[in-house]
């Protein structure tokens, strides 16, 4: 994915009330690689002005598949995130099109265009790539095996000096991709070598690299994390692990647990919507209050390893739609009640939290 330098953004449908994750992630982190964003919509439109991200390139919003090939992108990007495996029969049909047109495909979704034969029988006959972001990394599931014939898997220490945060929340979409991509950016500013891992298809679409946890099978989601993690240890000094789900969330909790567990992480920050009061796809489900969220993520941390201090050191709060007095009066309340700093990284800067999380030198 990083070498696609001129990308265009399929939302068409899933610009609503709320616009694709994907979209605005995209165009957030990575707009100098978009030439062009396909929604009929909002056709004739700047992309950037309409999510309104402040200091965006300018992008334009065009019709059609066919209007985008006129910027000449290297690549379609599918903006769409749907809960289930299936595909929309108009969105399959774009892709085609890109594949016969010579474009590389980069896909999210659950469904796997490199699986369907009409898919690459098209990418075949121009040379074009399928690049399905949460194809299962089966290459990963193999583990060594010991004299005694069992699978070992290591859960190895990090490298001394390293420090690993990962990011957890009170609820899914809760900003912990942005706060950790908000927390890179404020480490790269004081001269840090950061380290990003994306574990969902958005984060892995903006950097390039890590691996979609929710497309791998159960009983590795651990191994997987733990050695990406790992690894990202190995050359960094300060690794971001982007967050999934949550504990507390009935239909995510697993997807989370298994990613506390194997980044091994030496500590928290919770994210937390401060207008949200159950929990996504869930409205009968309340949340939690934030002071029992903090508890059960550390005590989930102490399940497997009992002897590390693992703590939330912060907390990033998404205080969109909210006035900035409203907003500054919650975050002041948030940290009266836990004591731990807080802050709307997109208002207000990563820099408090970035504190918080660096080790004490």
């Amino acid at each position: 994915m990083k070498q696609h330098k001129r990308i265009a953004v399929l939302v068409e449908g899933e610009w609503g009330p709320r616009p694709s994750k994907t979209l605005t992630g995209v165009l957030r982190y990575r707009a100098h690689d978009v030439v062009t964003v396909i929604e009929s919509g909002y056709a004739g439109q700047d992309a950037a002005e309409v999510l309104g991200l402040e200091g965006a390139t300018p992008i334009p919003v065009v019709a059609d598949l066919a209007a985008a090939l006129e910027h000449e992108p290297d690549a379609l990007l599918l903006a769409d995130e749907p809960v289930g495996s299936a595909v929309d029969p108009y969105w399959r049909e774009q892709v085609l099109t890109a594949l016969e047109s010579g474009l590389d495909v980069v896909s999210g979704l659950h469904y796997q265009f490199a699986d369907d034969a009409e898919a690459v029988a098209a990418a075949a006959r121009t040379g074009a790539r399928i690049q399905d972001v949460r194809r299962p990394p089966h290459e990963l599931y193999f583990t060594d095996f010991a004299a005694d014939g069992r699978p070992v898997v290591h859960y190895r220490e990090h490298r001394a000096g390293s420090h690993t945060v990962l990011a957890v929340g009170t609820d899914c979409s809760s900003g912990k991709m942005t706060t950790m991509l908000e927390l890179r950016r404020a480490a790269l500013g004081r001269g840090l070598a950061p380290g990003f891992v994306a574990t969902g298809q958005v984060g892995m679409m903006i950097s390039g690299g890590g691996v979609a946890v929710d497309g791998v099978m159960s009983d590795f989601v651990n191994s997987v994390v733990e050695q990406v993690v790992f690894d990202a240890a190995q050359e960094h000094d300060l690794v971001l692990v982007e967050g999934q789900g949550a504990l507390n969330h009935p239909r995510y909790s697993a997807v989370t647990l298994g990613l506390l567990h194997g980044a091994r992480p030496d500590s928290l920050v919770l994210c937390h919507d401060l207008r949200r009061e159950s929990v996504g796809l869930l409205p009968g489900h309340s949340l939690p209050s934030v002071r029992r969220v903090i508890e059960i993520n550390e005590q989930a941390a102490r399940w497997v390893w009992p002897d590390d201090a693992c703590r939330v050191a912060g907390i990033s709060v998404m205080s969109r739609g909210l006035p900035d007095d409203e907003a500054r009066d919650a975050i002041d309340r948030l940290e009266q009640e836990t004591g731990l700093p807080a802050t709307d990284v997109l208002r207000y800067g990563a820099d408090r939290l970035l504190d918080a999380v660096l080790p004490p030198r």
